[in-house]
């Protein structure tokens, strides 16, 4: 009796370790993140803001290659390519058994329809990058080769880990893509209902090529309140959030033990904003005056109570890798009044105030969002550092809309701009490679894209045209950071921080996130099946313990919970052993597992 005992404990033991997997594998029934405002139609042509709205927007279609946690891109729909050595001819192979959310297969026909559709209807995000594009050669259903009018490299980022693909047998019917609803990719979630002002609802992609998605259900509730979407998370009504948390507020989610709390770098940019185009903002030593004296880590210490990084003079974010880290933000309050006597602007009349050297009188106006309470605080600190190196400023607040038409009217920058300086802010995809500096201060409009401020500077277009033509790393790199230099040097803009970005969880519905650097938790990695690196979260008190670990519904599972199994069956067949020794007996049926 001994041996066959012994036989059935060991291979109870192997069971149980074998059920590991099923356990990680588990599922999450429905998961609620809160959003802060209506994304419209999450369709390619409709979605609202960079984030969320196109991070919702890639939970439904899939994209060529995906940018992994660090931004490199990463191939997705693609199983293999290659590059040839020039640059200018990439060659795909498509995964098979792809589908559309219809069940239609995805083929290289509707790669080809996507990218001349957007050409043919544009929309700016993804239709000038498509533009380097001479020919495309679509072989067969699964391969297909793009030919270069010149080599691009940053082509794999954008167009083909932005770009959605968009299915042709729905999209060829539709002329007037802007007013369009349809949501239907590819990606690993489809959109099954969504009220207006209220919620999104998305159910998990069953057949996803890359598996069936660890999330059964997501809800999207939208909660404008930045608070009460916080409350929300507290009280446990929503499950996580795709905001960032408000610094004075960090250490009030740390001590929740029900949550985990996720910090990392970002890559959004708030900024000091130059109209310099018009007087006296035209002059450099006039530009150079401000920056020396604003006293940027001051805003960080302060505003955001450490939760942030001092801005780069030459814009690039420090945790890049392009970044010139020999550059180093400035602050000096007498060298600014020094710069400013030096280039002729002096109190004539006494009055604590500078005046040209013309004599006439500075009187600048700093617009900021009136909806922005750290923004607000921030121009008015900026403001008071201007006004005490002689310069007279005042902030005036705004609703959103308004400050936009005055520095970006129709967000065309050939229409001109109506402002002295204002507070502003360019999102993390501005960060995710160097050559963005070009449309950030080209003098041409028609490169210069974001170039809000009118900035020209004959030696900045000279390299951006060397850089459009260079292609090995170190000569870019080069390049790259002499653009930052003489950036830093003139100063077109002031860089005054990148605030972190700090999501709140709970770990105990779903504990399967991907922080990707400069965007934070709510990106396409964190919701689809695969291996993922752990996720660094604020050192904190030990979460998800008792009967919140218990409850638990997230891919990870209990470990404990199997330990504590298996010493139950062992002790069972044990006393099973035992039990028989002594001569009884049970039936079979009791050991029902």
């Amino acid at each position: 009796m001994k041996k066959p005992l012994l036989l059935i404990a060991v291979s109870l033991l192997l069971v149980i370790s074998n059920l590991t997997p099923v356990f990680a594998d588990q599922k999450t029934k429905s998961l609620k993140v809160g959003i802060t405002k209506d994304e419209n139609g999450l369709n390619p042509y409709t979605y609202v803001t960079g984030y969320p709205g196109l991070d919702l927007v890639n939970l439904l279609y899939d994209n060529m290659f995906v940018l992994d946690e660090d931004n490199q891109p990463q191939p997705w729909l693609v199983k293999e390519y290659n590059v040839s050595e020039d640059g200018l001819t990439y060659e795909f192979t498509l995964h098979e058994n792809i589908t559309w959310h219809d069940g239609k297969p995805l083929t290289t026909e509707d790669v080809k329809f996507t990218m001349e559709y957007f050409i043919d209807h544009p929309k700016s995000r993804f239709t000038n990058p498509l533009k380097s594009i001479a020919s495309i050669d679509q072989s067969d259903e699964t391969t297909i080769s793009l030919t270069l009018s010149e080599a691009d490299p940053n082509f794999m980022i954008q167009p083909l880990a932005d770009l959605p693909i968009l299915p042709k047998h729905i999209w060829s019917e539709i002329s007037n893509p802007d007013e369009e609803t349809n949501a239907i990719g590819s990606g690993p979630y489809i959109l099954e209902e969504h009220k207006s002002g209220q919620y999104y609802k998305m159910k998990a992609h069953k057949d996803y090529f890359h598996g069936e998605p660890p999330i059964e259900e997501i809800v999207f509730p939208i909660i404008e309140d930045t608070t009460a979407m916080l409350n929300a998370l507290q009280a446990g009504e929503i499950d996580a959030l795709s905001s960032s948390i408000s610094p004075e507020l960090v250490e009030q989610f740390e001590s929740n033990s029900s949550l985990k709390v996720a910090r990392g770098p970002g890559y959004s940019t708030t900024l000091f904003q130059i109209n310099a185009e018009k007087y006296p903002m035209t002059e450099s030593a006039f530009r150079q005056a401000v920056n020396y004296a604003v006293d940027k880590q001051n805003l960080v210490d302060t505003l955001l109570l450490g939760y942030g990084e001092v801005g780069s003079p030459g814009f690039i974010h420090p945790s890049s890798t392009f970044h010139n880290s020999e550059l180093k933000p400035v602050y000096d309050q007498e060298k600014a009044k020094l710069i400013l006597e030096e280039a002729g602007f002096k109190d004539v009349d006494g009055d604590g105030f500078r005046e040209d050297p013309k004599g006439e009188k500075i009187d600048i106006t700093t617009l900021v969002y009136a909806n922005s309470p750290i923004r607000i605080r921030t121009a008015e600190l900026v403001s008071e550092a201007i006004n005490e190196i002689g310069i007279k400023n005042t902030v005036k607040a705004m609703d959103a809309t308004t400050v936009d038409s005055l520095l970006w009217p129709d967000f065309d920058v050939t229409k001109g701009r109506d402002y002295d300086m204002g507070l502003w802010g360019w999102s993390n995809t501005m960060q995710l490679f160097p050559d963005r500096m070009v449309e950030l201060f080209h003098s041409d409009p028609a490169v210069g894209s974001v170039n809000i401020g009118a900035y020209k500077n004959a030696d900045f277009d000279a390299l951006s045209e060397q850089l459009s033509t260079t292609f090995k790393e170190e000569e870019r790199m080069k390049v790259i950071k002499e653009m930052q230099s003489l950036v830093a040097e003139d100063s077109p803009f002031i860089t005054l921080y990148y605030q972190e970005i700090v999501n709140a969880y709970n770990p105990s519905v779903y504990d399967g996130y991907v922080f990707q650097v400069g965007k934070g938790i709510i990106n396409k990695l964190s919701f689809v099946s695969g291996e993922k690196s752990e996720i660094k979260t604020s050192d904190q008190k030990e979460t998800a313990t008792g009967d919140v670990a218990s409850q638990s519904t997230s891919g990870g599972g209990s470990k404990n919970t199997l330990f504590i199994l298996g010493g139950l069956i062992l002790i069972v067949v044990i006393g099973f052993f035992f039990i028989k020794r002594k001569g009884k007996s049970k039936p079979k049926d009791d050991f029902d597992f």
